[in-house]
């Protein structure tokens, strides 16, 4: 079982950068990070229809992203192992105020401590 939590610690690392990168490379108004790579490099390899390959992209790793960690979290909690209080002992309930102070001690009368 830690063999294929180990490989899903990786799937999840590798579409984690990638899914960063995608996000990074989407053209935005300005020009973003996608101008930092020759400008024009990205459509030119991809053709025109650049946008919407990073778009499917960015929608499938979320998507494996997702799902993976989904995963992952069944796979490695510690919810069946058992109440984590389930070893301490209930605290003894209050003695009642009356048997806490003095028989000639009246109510309203505040007491030392």
């Amino acid at each position: 079982m830690s063999i294929i939590i180990g490989l899903l610690y990786v799937i999840e690392v590798v579409a984690c950068l990638l899914l960063a990168l995608i996000v990074m490379l989407q053209k935005p108004k300005e020009g973003g990070l996608g101008g930092a790579f020759g400008g024009g490099a990205l459509e030119a390899s991809l053709g025109a229809d650049a946008g919407n390959v990073l778009i499917k992209a960015t929608a499938i790793l979320g998507a494996i992203f997702l799902l993976n960690t989904l995963v992952l979290a069944k796979l490695t909690s510690t919810s069946g192992a058992g109440s984590v209080v389930a070893g301490e002992t209930a605290a003894p309930a209050p003695a009642p105020l009356a048997e806490q102070l003095p028989a000639d001690m009246p109510l309203d009368t505040p007491r030392a401590e």
